[in-house]
């Protein structure tokens, strides 16, 4: 019997020294020299620094630690020199609120720590390199000059062109939140005269001053953003994102046109060229826009969800940025408030003087009471003269423009609950002109079909009448309206040119651009192409 439990206890220790020995294995694995530890700062500090220890190696320098290297907005590192397993962030002050408790090293590299979620977790921009031994670590990452605005670091910018000598930040979301008693937190030099502050959370408003005494007004807070008069993205590189947008950015629905917009300059003036694109819940992509001079698209999402916007930037020098921004579609067939979810003929059209422009609007929501919308249509002349508006059932609305210049129009629309919603469109009313043509974009397929001869002139498909079908040419397709040979947004500006009777628009085969099969041509055809060539 004592020989049996002589064996049992001898297994019960065999067993102790192999898993101290795995433990012991896994604590050095864990906290390598060359290892890059990283701590976000979204508590408020501006100056980190990080002090780390073992028992068994000491410290890695006296307190506080280390001084962390800036890596981008809100983001610190620090690289080992031992294999320490212990470690606390602090600002470099003592006492409670100043520093963190003491953290176990959480062992992989390349981890970080966020201050305001008190938790572990993979730094996705930790830099690998390949050591000579073949394994991989995080280097150290320097200070990047463009900055990309995160969700994840509540830091606005202000450049000190008033040369205030102690720029401060206040920030607030009510009277009773806010970063502190006026005039807030002292704010940090960057360099080259801009000032930062990194707030804890989200403040939806703030004020810069300086120290209280000379201050902006009240301002919509825009992280990652820099205010100098006006907001715009923080970003000093070659190729400089200036601003990108999406409109509307919220309460987005169906069919509803978003206008994306974005701005970017290169140093030297060099041409930049913009591409949009889309990523849906799933993972697809698809292009709105390929590269090209233009710097705003329509996109109407056909389908709930959220959805990625990527804004793409190149420059002729070789430059390239990017940034991205997130919405979410809903649905809106259950919506009591009503939405505008488009106008046609679109903001800034050209028009023509002494010929008929409709305006046709698509709206939604409104399911309360009778289910009803009511269109109210004011038009502004350039000389300041406007219509006697009247609500209406009706979700068109023409009028003659009489006079060279710029027309207002402000949409109306109203539910049977008097709840209402508008949009104004301006549109440019011209005497004549050209057709107006898309930018040509950076590039141009070299593959792409060409007709093999030269597109046949329309005799008898010419029509007077452009309320009479006539039979489609087999060398064209559906929505060539101009008889090219293909079907592009030129097409589109060819039927609303047509509707504005222009001299060089007159002739139109209805067939082929009646794009809705109604036998008549008005802007509802172009507003279909256009989807068609968004799809």
């Amino acid at each position: 019997m004592a020989k049996k439990q002589h064996k049992f206890l001898c297994l019960v220790l065999c067993l102790a020294l192999i898993l101290s020995a795995v433990i012991v294995g896994s604590v050095s694995a864990f906290a390598s020299t060359g290892d890059t530890v990283y701590v976000r700062a979204n508590n408020g500090w501006s100056t980190l620094y990080c002090y780390m220890w073992s028992d068994s190696l000491g410290n890695n320098a006296s307190w506080p630690g280390v001084k962390m290297t800036k890596v981008e907005d809100g983001v610190y590192s620090y690289t080992l020199t031992k294999d320490f397993d212990m470690v606390i962030f602090n600002n470099g002050n003592n006492g409670s609120g100043n520093q963190t408790a003491d953290l176990s090293y959480p062992g992989s590299n390349g981890k970080i720590y966020d201050l305001n979620a008190g938790s572990w977790s993979d730094y996705s921009g930790a830099s690998q390199t390949t050591t000579a031994a073949g394994t991989t670590s995080a280097a150290q990452t320097t200070t990047q000059s463009a900055t990309t605005p995160s969700t994840d670091s509540y830091t606005v910018y202000y450049k000190n062109s008033s040369n205030w000598s102690t720029p401060y930040c206040y920030m607030w979301n009510s009277a009773t939140d806010s970063n502190g008693s006026w005039p807030g937190k002292a704010m940090t030099l960057v360099g080259d005269g801009v000032w930062s502050y990194t707030a804890s959370k989200n403040y939806a408003n703030c004020i810069f001053s300086n120290n209280g005494s000379s201050q902006t007004s009240d301002l919509t807070a825009k992280y990652g953003y820099i205010y100098d008069g006006s907001w715009t993205v923080y970003d000093t590189s070659d190729l400089q994102v200036k601003s990108y947008t999406a409109d509307p950015a919220s309460d987005i629905y169906t069919d509803m046109q978003v206008t994306l917009s974005a701005e970017a300059v290169n140093k030297s003036g060099k041409a930049v060229y913009y591409k949009f694109s889309v990523t849906n819940a799933s993972g697809g992509t698809s292009v709105i826009s390929d590269y090209s001079t233009t710097s705003s698209v329509v996109w109407t999402p056909a389908t709930v969800g959220k959805y990625t916007i990527k804004f793409d930037f190149k420059d002729a020098a070789g430059n390239e940025n990017n940034r991205s921004l997130s919405l979410e579609v809903k649905d809106d067939s259950a919506l009591v408030k009503p939405i505008i979810k488009s106008v046609v003929p679109a903001n800034l059209n050209i028009i023509k003087v002494g010929a008929t422009t409709t305006v046709n609007v698509s709206a939604g929501g409104g399911q309360t009471g009778t289910n009803l919308l009511f269109y109210k249509y004011v038009v502004t002349d350039p000389n300041g003269v406007q219509n006697t508006p009247y609500y209406t059932l009706n979700n068109t609305y023409s009028f003659k423009p009489t006079m060279l210049g710029n027309y207002v129009v402000n949409v109306y629309v109203q539910a049977s609950d008097n709840t209402t919603v508008n949009k104004t469109y301006t549109y440019t009313a011209t005497s004549d002109g050209p057709i107006p043509t898309e930018p040509t974009t950076a590039a141009q397929p070299t593959t792409a079909a060409q007709p093999t001869t030269a597109a046949p002139q329309p005799t008898t498909q010419k029509v007077t009448d452009p309320q009479q079908p006539t039979t489609i040419p087999s060398t064209y397709q559906k929505g060539d309206a101009n008889l090219d040979g293909k079907v592009d947004i030129k097409d589109a500006t060819y039927i609303q040119m047509h509707v504005a009777e222009y001299d060089e628009c007159k002739y139109i085969i209805v067939s082929v651009a009646d794009m809705n099969n109604d036998n008549i041509i008005t802007v509802s055809d172009a507003t279909l192409i256009q989807m068609m060539l968004l799809d």
